[in-house]
């Protein structure tokens, strides 16, 4: 299944990176080198990500599935005490040998998995009878596998699994139950937003590092030129002191060397930029521009903000009000808040205030599954509607739904501008966000108990908080770790109070599955942060030969223009050599003789 989750997720990804392995080496509008082309990190995220969801995942919620299934057929007096450990025994022990084969790598075809998967939830919707929620989920691993690899194909699953449980159901006399279709389902979406988060974080991820290269890149040539054309006599001195020598009665001398501003102009436009490289690239075109030195002026980006990185759009809106304001001497440029790469700028050009536009286009998408998380909750507070759990209105479900997702995009939003640093606040929406939905189904409870267990819908909020609050708890300080943990109890003693009916020890087996959740999250960090460290290798050796690229095209683009220069005089020496003054012949032909060699040394 590995195996075949890198082929799928590769061929998912194949325009990116068919378009990416069509860039050649020289292209620095926003494509990438022929290092990234190959992209395995592309192909390790998908197998990790796949791999995790057959083992961990299903480990996981097979265990906490079974034991559900066990205590509520006892409660429910479906199965006697003996025979719920008989049949969990013998469940757990086929559990536990098929994560044994899908750890170790041994290859069980998926239509296997799902045959066995279909015997088994029929198999114990037929022994519990209603609700058959418990059992529906048995499946949930194998659905959310294979929406990653093979996409919208994984719904054969709860049609299959729904047909085969209601068909069993109908041979024991038992009413049709949706439950086998809907859980099945809804793990088949959510695969798929984890396949389009993965796929969206990847491409976040490199867009940025991809803008970070091209401002490497620029910097670099700009490096590049100032190592042949700036010091003490240079070639380009030399030839720009020979030209005027070369003028004859009549005949207008134009350097080739005019071409330079002209050049400097097409480099700068539509390039992002650090801020430093982009105020440089402006000053020099702008003061060579004019022979009037005391309109020249020098940019000094100040307080660590030349890092900055801007797009395309802000770099254009830059240089437009630079030459609006068209300062002089000396200018320090401040930027009082560095925000990441496409958000609005607020840069200060001496005292003048300059305001770079958000570039909306090329905003980064969030690189963090946290808000995902709290989206997937606040569908799921939907199940509170179902009339066989919760039995809660279902505009009131609705509701929770809506404020749910307002709260993940809010903590999208806070995450995309601070990073890490916002943890602690989309920790605290989410939390919030958990209070409200467990007060309101539990005060709103249409249904006490299913299945002969007590009815909890406060445990609803930590299947998305906990596992929130495991990822980023090394984000947080210790005060705010000790916050959520108590939060999270007084939420539970609050609610437990509100039941119309005790809970019973036998109840507090719902706990499992949060803490199955929180378990399985603290593992997907993990594999996240491995897999971002190979991505961001390839990209550093994409970056550093960029780099070197970069430095080398930006020497010879002068050492063209001088060539282009000192080939031109040549040319204009041998024609007009009988109209030049005889007195700076020799002069003149010791200049382009010295040009000549310094051009063969660099």
């Amino acid at each position: 299944m590995a195996d075949l989750g890198v082929r799928r997720r590769n061929s998912r990804l194949g325009p990116a990176r068919s378009e990416l392995r069509d860039t050649g080496p020289d292209d620095r509008h926003g494509r990438i080198g022929p290092a990234v082309a190959e992209m395995p990190p592309f192909a390790r995220l998908a197998a990790a990500t796949t791999a995790f969801t057959t083992t961990q995942f299903f480990l996981n919620l097979r265990l906490v599935a079974r034991t559900a299934m066990c205590v509520m057929a006892v409660a429910g007096g479906r199965l006697s005490m003996s025979g719920a450990l008989v049949a969990g025994a013998v469940c757990l022990t086929y559990d536990l040998v098929l994560y044994l084969c899908l750890r170790h790598g041994l290859r069980v075809p998926p239509r296997l998995r799902l045959a066995l998967d279909m015997a088994d939830v029929a198999g114990w919707s037929v022994v519990m009878g209603d609700p058959i929620d418990a059992p529906a989920l048995l499946t949930a691993p194998l659905a959310l596998e294979l929406a990653l690899v093979q996409g919208t194909r994984a719904l054969a699953v709860p049609l299959a699994v729904g047909l085969a449980t209601n068909a069993a159901l109908l041979a024991a006399a038992r009413p049709f139950s949706a439950s086998p279709f809907l859980w099945p389902a809804f793990t088949v979406l959510c695969g798929l937003g984890l396949a389009r988060y993965l796929e969206l974080r990847l491409h976040a991820h490199l867009r940025t590092a991809l803008a970070d290269r091209e401002a490497a890149r620029g910097q670099a040539a700009l490096a590049g030129r100032h190592s042949i054309a700036v010091g003490a006599d240079t070639v380009v001195d030399l030839i720009t002191r020979t030209w005027p020598l070369l003028a004859v009665p009549g005949k207008a001398v134009h350097s080739p060397l005019a071409a330079w501003r002209q050049h400097l102009a097409e480099q700068t436009t539509g390039c992002a930029d650090y801020l430093s490289a982009a105020l440089l690239r402006w000053e020099q075109r702008h003061n060579l521009a004019s022979p009037d030195l005391a309109r020249d002026v020098q940019l000094r980006a100040e307080d660590g903000c030349g890092s900055l990185l801007l797009t395309h759009r802000q770099v254009a809106r830059l240089e437009a009000e630079l030459e609006r304001l068209a300062p002089r001497d000396l200018v320090a440029v401040r930027v009082a808040e560095l925000r990441p790469l496409g958000q609005r700028q607020e840069v200060r050009i001496g005292d003048a205030p300059v305001i770079l536009p958000e570039d909306t286009p090329s905003r980064v998408p969030s690189l963090d599954p946290g808000p995902s998380m709290i989206a997937l909750g606040a569908v799921g507070s939907l199940s509170h509607c179902w009339p066989k759990l919760d039995a809660v209105p279902l505009p009131v479900g609705l509701l929770l739904m809506i404020i749910g997702l307002a709260v993940a995009w809010w903590s999208h939003r806070q995450i995309v501008a601070d990073g890490d640093f916002a943890h602690g606040r989309a920790l605290a929406a989410a939390l919030a966000f958990g209070v409200v939905d467990a007060l309101v189904s539990t005060l709103l409870l249409g249904n006490p108990t299913a299945g002969g267990l007590t009815r909890m819908p406060f445990l609803h909020f930590p299947l998305f908080a906990w596992p929130l609050a495991v990822m980023y708890g090394r984000d947080l300080s210790r005060g705010r770790r000790v916050a959520a943990v108590a939060a999270s109890a007084a939420v539970f003693a609050a609610c437990s109070a509100l039941l119309p009916v005790p809970v019973r020890l036998a109840d507090l087996t719902a706990l499992l599955w949060p803490l199955a959740f929180t378990v399985g999250a603290s593992t997907l960090r993990e594999l996240l942060i491995q897999e971002k460290a190979a991505f961001d290798q390839v990209l550093s050796r994409d970056r550093a030969a960029a780099v070197q690229a970069g430095y080398q095209e930006g020497r010879q683009a002068v050492l063209d223009l001088v060539r282009q220069a000192q080939e031109e005089a040549e040319r204009r020496l041998v024609a007009d050599r009988a109209r030049i003054d005889p007195f700076f012949l020799p002069e003149i032909e010791r200049r382009l003789a010295e040009v000549r060699r310094r051009l063969t040394r660099l």
